[in-house]
């Protein structure tokens, strides 16, 4: 009886030791920590595709210049057409044309481009997080071959500015210019959006237009496409009246410039 005891006893605090010792054990391998890494570094090589500022409708848009190469870049700015006006005495302001964007999935015998909102982007993916500054000029509205050559007094305004930034970080955002920012011909370029030192990493869009006005337009029941035009209200052409105007086309060229210093005025 007493070896029995003894046996029962020796096992009971063989157990004890055994899980003593793996709670120790436990405890030392409880936590660890290791090291994961990734590099970036800007390409300059690189394609950069054209991110539509709105989710709806869903277009695709190719960038103004194919290929657009990184890593700083406009990779999209809008061609503005004023329409066909009838010849007035009288000052005149016109609204621009909706440009249109290709539908991604348009419907089987609907339309396959519609009338979308006019934007400028810059993508920046350089990584230094350095700003710069995007900014317009105008050059006079002209047709070579007519009497009166070019349209004396013409100018546009962006009647407002609304901001679509792609990054997570709204810290980094950019600004964009206040409502009736205007452009002389052969005047001074003047800013749109800019991103200070320590802003405007990713792509960034400066939207002229509302695209729920635009697609109420030509969803309209009475609207025609074959002669009716949708209109963006937010860039538009004012000409004095008292400007010659010929029976033609007058053309004039936006030239939009991208800084690596931020200019001091918006």
């Amino acid at each position: 009886m007493k070896f029995i005891r003894l046996a029962t006893i020796a096992a009971l605090s063989t157990t004890i030791l055994a899980g003593g010792a793996a709670s120790v054990f436990a405890d030392e391998m409880r936590e660890v920590t290791t090291e994961g890494q990734i590099q970036f570094t800007a390409d300059e090589d690189g394609d950069l595709e054209v991110i539509p500022p709105v989710p709806d409708p869903d277009v695709i848009i190719p960038p103004i210049i194919d290929p657009v190469t990184g890593p700083l870049s406009i990779v999209q700015a809008p061609t503005m057409n004023f329409g066909t006006q009838v010849i007035s005495n009288q000052d005149q302001t016109y609204n621009m044309v909706a440009e249109t964007a290709e539908l991604a999935n348009p419907e089987e015998g609907g339309p396959t481009d519609v009338p979308y909102i006019s934007f400028a982007q810059v993508q920046d993916v350089r990584g230094t997080n350095a700003g710069w500054d995007l900014k317009v000029s105008l050059s006079d509205f002209e047709a070579p071959e007519a009497q009166n050559k070019i349209l004396t007094g013409a100018q546009i305004t962006f009647a407002n500015a609304q901001l679509n930034y792609e990054g997570s970080n709204t810290d980094n955002e950019p600004t964009v210019h206040q409502a009736g920012l205007t452009l002389l011909p052969n005047g001074a370029a003047r800013s749109v959006m800019t991103a200070a030192q320590g802003q405007g990493a990713g792509a960034s869009s400066v939207i002229w237009g509302d695209q729920a006005d635009l697609t109420a337009q030509f969803e309209a029941e009475d609207f025609n496409p074959e002669t009716d035009v949708v209109e963006n209200n937010a860039i538009q052409l004012s000409i004095p009246g008292s400007t010659a105007k010929d029976a033609t086309t007058y053309t004039s060229t936006l030239t939009w410039e991208l800084n690596l210093t931020p200019g001091d005025e918006l």
